[in-house]
């Protein structure tokens, strides 16, 4: 057992506030589609030819989305550094630099779409890679939890010599494979959100209650299997509270996009049903992810 260090447990902070920040801007994406403002600034990097257009309109959700990505893409930048300086680990350094080509990647896609008029199928893509960044700094800023640092693991000590995951090998796969459901889940909401074809809105109803029935019985496991375990425990309970409110914000997005007529503007519980649905979407994958490493420590 090792104590972490005061940069150990500052670098761990800081990956927090990185994470938080990352599920703002995924908020401040979910709020540009469903504004429909995706093209309120028509050109890109500038907006309308300059750093800060006037905020009005939809003009503030195009524009404050990219701030938010900006300063996302700067904490990530510093991140990735100061791992890089700060800790020995290679592969924790590796997953830093994936995580910082994951955020460039997704500012080239952003704007991608906004130069190709919003064409579906970069909309997605870059939908999906938001989810996908997320989850990146989320297993980065586990890694570097002073847990995780104090019992001197490193990323590639999920190894048979763990007690627990020796003892318990199918818990953990049992959450890759929820973890690969939620991931799934989101590709379709995100088929939906872009393109809304009947089918796919269809598809992801359908599997919604899959993903349901296997998050509570990979909760109802760990609680059962890890009762020691108070890190896994908190995380599951957390997780499945957040699967019930998930269940009834999907249901008004239904009502409100696929079942009631559209007016002239999206209305107001329109978005907030769409946008929440969306970001807490991704809060139920990060922690399916961080729930999913904690069973393989």
């Amino acid at each position: 057992m090792t104590s972490p260090s005061s940069n150990s447990i500052w670098l761990y902070r800081y990956s927090l506030l990185v994470v938080f920040a990352t599920v703002l801007l995924i908020l401040a994406g979910g709020l540009v589609t469903s504004h429909e403002a995706g093209l309120a600034v028509p050109d890109w990097p500038l907006s309308y030819g300059q750093m800060m257009p006037p905020m009005v309109g939809n003009v503030f959700w195009e524009h404050g989305h990219r701030m938010i990505a900006g300063t996302v893409g700067i904490l990530t930048l510093v991140l990735t550094l100061w791992v890089q300086f700060g800790k020995k680990c290679a592969r924790i350094k590796k997953l830093a630099w994936l995580a910082m080509g994951a955020v460039v990647l997704q500012a080239l896609l952003g704007g991608l779409t906004v130069i190709l008029l919003l064409p579906p199928a970069v909309s997605i893509f870059h939908a999906c890679l938001a989810q996908t960044f997320l989850c990146l700094l989320v297993a980065l800023a586990f890694f570097l939890s002073p847990p995780f640092v104090s019992a001197g693991l490193a990323p590639a000590a999920a190894s048979a010599s763990n007690t627990g995951t020796a003892q318990r090998p199918w818990l953990f796969k049992f959450w890759v494979l929820i973890f690969a459901a939620v991931y799934v889940q989101l590709i379709l909401g995100a088929i939906v959100r872009h393109t809304s074809p009947s089918h796919a809105v269809v598809f992801h109803v359908i599997w919604a209650f899959v993903v349901i029935g296997l998050i509570f019985l990979g909760v109802r496991a760990v609680l059962v299997t890890l009762p020691e375990r108070q890190g896994p425990a908190r995380t599951a309970l957390t997780l499945g509270l957040l699967v019930i409110v998930q269940f009834f914000l999907g249901l008004g997005a239904f009502l409100y996009t696929q079942v009631l007529a559209h007016g002239y503007a999206p209305r107001t519980a329109e978005i907030f049903f769409a946008s929440a649905h969306h970001t807490n979407g991704a809060l139920v994958l990060a922690l399916s992810l961080l729930l999913t490493l904690q069973v393989r420590e």
